[in-house]
């Protein structure tokens, strides 16, 4: 089981410690299962507390041994509750917070005023914008879990391939790229941080499928299942000469790697096949157009042209109520994560940023299709992590 080295947590908590002194806190308490995997290394139930200056304190609530065992702080402590947090930072000579921070965007009220009560001369700051942009920037080992995610989803876009065949359910396509992800090194799970977002392994939205519309924050949805997932794959029956949309995703070291494919058994009409190709066309006009310092709300507005420009704009990133104003974002431990690719963006590309970009084309009652790759913004501009190649995916009868 892989840890994460002692000098990368050091490094991303002196960076943070940089940002805390720079909006003038004292620390801040750090919560939420992947800003804890980020700063400590260990998701054990615990309460991290990051001063302006010195060591952070990591109070464990659950699997203590354990997170001794996964994080390299030095300071790892045991707890019942959070009550305790007051005493424990005494212990440690922190005696006074007048300002500090909390994981605003998705700390539940009730443990928030638990905070309040717990220290009440205390000014609380929402710092989960300034942890999200830290995060952006991937450092060296990041990136490379991120190609190691990469590695799994071409084999199983490449095997997927094989195994498809007229009259499977999207179901049993899922459970294929389940057993291809698994079996690469997936962890099992893809988180989301934006809220009541969930993502599944995969979705496999065969012709009016991809069309269907739901809840999530994407071009796509799926019926799904039940209405309890409401989303991905579901019991239709995969035909002949309609689109197969795949969004694959897997997870190595909790870094994730996220791409969509268009298959087919047979051949796409014209509209669908010219709509494919210009998702293609897309890609590589970001890829040749955007370096470090771009404009996000730029990069959106170039793919909105293009798309106008073939015809195609009225179907771009979804239909009616599932049009979504986005064609892209950043991807780590989160799927959902900073920069946007959006019209009211004002982030720049950086060098260390790694984004999907996602131009899809959803035509109601008949389908989805599109690309989806990974790309590391670079000094020199874009290179592509994801492996597969950007084509129609033919399925062989």
């Amino acid at each position: 089981m892989e840890l994460i080295a002692k000098e990368e947590i050091e490094q991303r908590i002196s960076s943070f410690q940089l940002v805390l002194a720079e909006a003038d806190l004292d620390g801040a308490f750090i919560l939420q299962n992947m800003d804890m995997f980020y700063f400590a290394g260990t998701i054990q139930a615990s309460v991290l507390f990051i001063p302006r200056e010195g060591s952070p304190v990591l109070m464990v609530q659950k699997a203590w041994e354990r997170a001794q065992r996964e994080s390299p702080l030095e300071k790892v402590v045991r707890i019942k509750n959070h009550s305790q947090v007051v005493h424990v930072l005494r212990d440690f000579g922190i005696n006074i917070l007048e300002t500090a921070g909390l994981e605003m965007d998705v700390l539940p009220v009730n443990i928030y005023f638990g905070y309040r009560k717990g220290f009440p001369q205390c000014r609380w700051v929402d710092i989960s914008g300034e942890i999200r942009r830290l995060r952006m920037i991937k450092s060296p080992y990041e990136i490379d879990q991120i190609r190691l995610a990469a590695v799994i989803l071409n084999k199983g876009f490449t095997e997927i391939g094989e195994l498809i065949r007229e009259g499977m359910t999207e179901l049993e396509i899922d459970g294929w790229l389940a057993l291809i992800a698994r079996r690469g090194g997936h962890m099992g799970i893809l988180r989301m941080r934006g809220w009541n977002q969930e993502m599944t392994h995969a979705h496999v939205l065969s012709g009016e499928s991809g069309s269907e519309i739901s809840f999530l924050n994407s071009p796509h949805g799926g019926t799904g299942n039940t209405p309890a997932m409401a989303q991905g794959a579901g019991n239709r029956i995969i035909r002949q000469n309609e689109p197969i949309g795949i969004d694959y995703g897997v997870a190595v070291n909790g870094y994730t790697g996220d791409q969509f494919r268009t298959f087919v058994i047979g051949n796409l009409s014209k509209t669908l096949e010219k709509a494919h190709d210009c998702s293609r066309d897309i890609h590589r006009l970001l890829a040749k157009e955007v370096k470090p310092g771009f404009c996000c709300a730029d990069i959106y507005n170039l793919a909105v042209g293009e798309a106008a420009n073939k015809g195609y704009g009225e179907f771009f990133m979804g239909h009616g109520e599932g049009h979504v104003k986005f064609i892209g974002h950043g991807i780590g431990l989160e799927i959902d994560e900073y920069p946007i690719i959006a019209p009211r963006s004002e982030d720049k590309m950086e060098i260390g940023m790694v984004v999907a970009i996602e131009p899809k084309f959803v035509f109601p009652g008949i389908g989805v299709v599109g690309l989806e790759d990974d790309y590391l913004v670079t000094p020199s501009g874009l290179e592509r992590l994801t492996l597969t190649d950007q084509i129609l995916m033919q399925v062989h009868k």
